[in-house]
Protein backbone atom coordinates (compact mmCIF):
# COMPACT_ATOMS: atom_id res chain seq x y z
CA UNK A 1 0.00 0.00 0.00
CA UNK A 2 2.85 2.15 0.87
CA UNK A 3 4.44 1.58 -2.27
CA UNK A 4 1.18 2.47 -4.54
CA UNK A 5 0.78 5.70 -2.69
CA UNK A 6 4.28 6.02 -3.48
CA UNK A 7 4.06 5.46 -7.07
CA UNK A 8 0.74 8.05 -7.21
CA UNK A 9 3.03 10.45 -5.17
CA UNK A 10 6.05 10.43 -7.65
CA UNK A 11 3.36 10.36 -11.01
CA UNK A 12 1.99 13.37 -9.52
CA UNK A 13 5.46 15.21 -9.62
CA UNK A 14 6.80 14.27 -12.81
CA UNK A 15 6.50 17.47 -14.35
CA UNK A 16 8.37 19.13 -12.06
CA UNK A 17 11.08 16.29 -12.25
CA UNK A 18 10.79 16.20 -16.21
CA UNK A 19 14.19 18.02 -16.00
CA UNK A 20 16.46 15.32 -14.33
CA UNK A 21 14.79 12.18 -16.90
CA UNK A 22 17.57 9.78 -14.34
CA UNK A 23 15.49 10.83 -11.15
CA UNK A 24 12.15 9.81 -12.84
CA UNK A 25 13.63 6.88 -14.47
CA UNK A 26 15.12 5.38 -11.02
CA UNK A 27 11.99 6.04 -9.25
CA UNK A 28 9.40 4.81 -11.47
CA UNK A 29 12.02 1.81 -11.59
CA UNK A 30 12.31 1.32 -8.02
CA UNK A 31 8.83 1.06 -7.54
CA UNK A 32 7.62 -0.61 -10.10
CA UNK A 33 10.54 -3.67 -9.44
CA UNK A 34 8.50 -3.20 -5.61
CA UNK A 35 5.01 -3.94 -7.04
CA UNK A 36 6.28 -6.73 -8.70
CA UNK A 37 8.57 -8.47 -6.03
CA UNK A 38 5.24 -7.77 -3.72
CA UNK A 39 3.47 -9.64 -6.35
CA UNK A 40 5.02 -12.44 -6.66
CA UNK A 41 6.17 -12.99 -2.64
CA UNK A 42 2.19 -12.59 -2.49
CA UNK A 43 1.68 -15.70 -4.72
CA UNK A 44 4.30 -17.61 -3.32
CA UNK A 45 2.69 -16.98 -0.27
CA UNK A 46 -0.75 -18.10 -1.52
CA UNK A 47 0.56 -21.42 -3.13
CA UNK A 48 2.37 -22.05 0.26
CA UNK A 49 -0.72 -21.26 2.27
CA UNK A 50 -2.98 -23.22 -0.04
CA UNK A 51 -0.57 -26.56 -0.07
CA UNK A 52 -0.13 -26.07 4.04
CA UNK A 53 -4.51 -26.46 4.11
CA UNK A 54 -4.54 -29.37 2.05
CA UNK A 55 -2.47 -31.20 3.97
CA UNK A 56 -2.98 -30.17 7.44
CA UNK A 57 -6.75 -29.96 6.94
CA UNK A 58 -9.04 -32.96 6.69
CA UNK A 59 -10.29 -33.60 2.86
CA UNK A 60 -13.42 -34.08 2.41
CA UNK A 61 -12.94 -38.11 1.62
CA UNK A 62 -10.69 -38.19 4.96
CA UNK A 63 -7.74 -38.73 2.09
CA UNK A 64 -3.56 -38.02 3.09
CA UNK A 65 -2.55 -35.46 0.86
CA UNK A 66 0.83 -36.02 -0.65
CA UNK A 67 3.09 -33.23 -2.14
CA UNK A 68 6.66 -33.86 -0.80
CA UNK A 69 9.22 -36.32 -0.94
CA UNK A 70 8.83 -37.55 3.10
CA UNK A 71 5.28 -38.16 2.55
CA UNK A 72 5.53 -39.56 -1.07
CA UNK A 73 7.49 -42.72 0.75
CA UNK A 74 5.60 -42.61 3.93
CA UNK A 75 2.67 -43.34 2.00
CA UNK A 76 3.19 -44.80 -1.72
CA UNK A 77 5.70 -47.23 -2.88
CA UNK A 78 6.60 -46.27 -6.49
CA UNK A 79 8.03 -48.36 -9.28
CA UNK A 80 8.08 -47.38 -13.04
CA UNK A 81 6.63 -50.58 -14.95
CA UNK A 82 7.83 -50.12 -18.06
CA UNK A 83 8.75 -47.05 -20.40
CA UNK A 84 8.29 -47.47 -24.33
CA UNK A 85 9.45 -45.03 -26.80
CA UNK A 86 6.41 -44.07 -28.84
CA UNK A 87 8.23 -41.95 -31.24
CA UNK A 88 11.67 -39.43 -32.14
CA UNK A 89 12.49 -38.12 -28.52
CA UNK A 90 8.80 -39.55 -26.52
CA UNK A 91 8.59 -41.99 -24.50
CA UNK A 92 5.84 -42.92 -22.32
CA UNK A 93 6.17 -44.69 -18.65
CA UNK A 94 4.24 -46.25 -16.77
CA UNK A 95 4.07 -46.18 -13.29
CA UNK A 96 2.92 -48.68 -10.24
CA UNK A 97 1.37 -46.24 -7.35
CA UNK A 98 0.91 -48.38 -4.43
CA UNK A 99 -1.19 -47.45 -1.40
CA UNK A 100 -0.07 -49.98 1.75
CA UNK A 101 -2.38 -48.09 4.29
CA UNK A 102 -6.02 -48.30 5.24
CA UNK A 103 -6.33 -44.48 4.58
CA UNK A 104 -7.18 -43.02 0.80
CA UNK A 105 -3.79 -41.50 -0.31
CA UNK A 106 -3.70 -38.10 -3.29
CA UNK A 107 -0.82 -37.45 -4.99
CA UNK A 108 -1.35 -33.33 -5.63
CA UNK A 109 0.53 -30.51 -7.28
CA UNK A 110 1.74 -33.23 -9.72
CA UNK A 111 1.30 -30.47 -12.57
CA UNK A 112 4.25 -28.73 -10.83
CA UNK A 113 7.54 -28.40 -12.45
CA UNK A 114 9.72 -29.84 -9.92
CA UNK A 115 6.95 -32.76 -9.46
CA UNK A 116 7.56 -34.92 -12.19
CA UNK A 117 10.53 -35.05 -13.74
CA UNK A 118 12.27 -37.33 -16.51
CA UNK A 119 15.94 -37.69 -16.48
CA UNK A 120 18.37 -39.28 -19.26
CA UNK A 121 21.26 -41.60 -18.78
CA UNK A 122 23.30 -37.58 -19.19
CA UNK A 123 21.57 -36.25 -16.11
CA UNK A 124 19.14 -34.09 -18.96
CA UNK A 125 15.70 -33.59 -17.44
CA UNK A 126 12.30 -34.27 -19.58
CA UNK A 127 9.04 -32.99 -19.14
CA UNK A 128 5.83 -34.18 -19.99
CA UNK A 129 4.80 -33.85 -23.57
CA UNK A 130 1.80 -32.14 -22.97
CA UNK A 131 0.74 -30.25 -19.62
CA UNK A 132 -1.75 -32.33 -17.64
CA UNK A 133 -5.27 -30.89 -17.28
CA UNK A 134 -6.86 -29.61 -13.77
CA UNK A 135 -8.35 -33.46 -13.51
CA UNK A 136 -4.93 -34.94 -13.76
CA UNK A 137 -3.21 -32.66 -11.31
CA UNK A 138 -3.97 -35.00 -8.10
CA UNK A 139 -3.85 -39.21 -8.28
CA UNK A 140 -5.78 -40.73 -5.68
CA UNK A 141 -5.12 -44.31 -4.72
CA UNK A 142 -7.42 -46.26 -2.54
CA UNK A 143 -6.67 -47.67 0.84
CA UNK A 144 -4.61 -51.10 0.07
CA UNK A 145 -4.71 -51.23 -3.44
CA UNK A 146 -2.63 -49.65 -6.25
CA UNK A 147 -3.18 -47.62 -9.58
CA UNK A 148 -1.30 -47.61 -12.53
CA UNK A 149 -0.60 -44.23 -14.22
CA UNK A 150 1.17 -43.79 -17.71
CA UNK A 151 2.72 -40.42 -18.75
CA UNK A 152 4.66 -39.46 -21.96
CA UNK A 153 7.25 -37.23 -22.11
CA UNK A 154 9.08 -35.21 -24.95
CA UNK A 155 12.24 -33.92 -25.90
CA UNK A 156 13.76 -36.74 -24.47
CA UNK A 157 17.25 -36.99 -26.49
CA UNK A 158 18.84 -40.15 -24.61
CA UNK A 159 17.80 -42.56 -23.08
CA UNK A 160 15.54 -42.67 -20.01
CA UNK A 161 17.16 -43.47 -16.77
CA UNK A 162 15.64 -42.01 -13.79
CA UNK A 163 12.29 -40.86 -12.90
CA UNK A 164 12.07 -38.19 -10.26
CA UNK A 165 8.62 -37.67 -8.58
CA UNK A 166 8.52 -35.29 -5.62
CA UNK A 167 12.47 -35.22 -5.67
CA UNK A 168 12.16 -39.16 -5.05
CA UNK A 169 14.69 -40.73 -7.88
CA UNK A 170 13.13 -43.90 -9.64
CA UNK A 171 14.67 -46.12 -11.99
CA UNK A 172 13.53 -46.48 -15.27
CA UNK A 173 13.67 -49.84 -17.27
CA UNK A 174 15.04 -50.35 -20.62
CA UNK A 175 12.75 -49.41 -22.74
CA UNK A 176 10.76 -51.29 -25.47
CA UNK A 177 10.87 -50.05 -28.89
CA UNK A 178 7.75 -49.26 -30.50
Amino acid sequence: MKKAVFALAMFMSLPALAEDSSVVKDSIKSTVSGVIAAGKDALSGVKDGVDDGRQSGSSIDGAVIVTDKENLTKYVTVSVLSAEKVADQEYKLTLALRNNTDKIVRLSNLNESKSLILIDKDGFISSLKTPLTPGEFDITIPENAGVKQRYVFGGVEDVPATLRLYGMDIAVPAPAAK
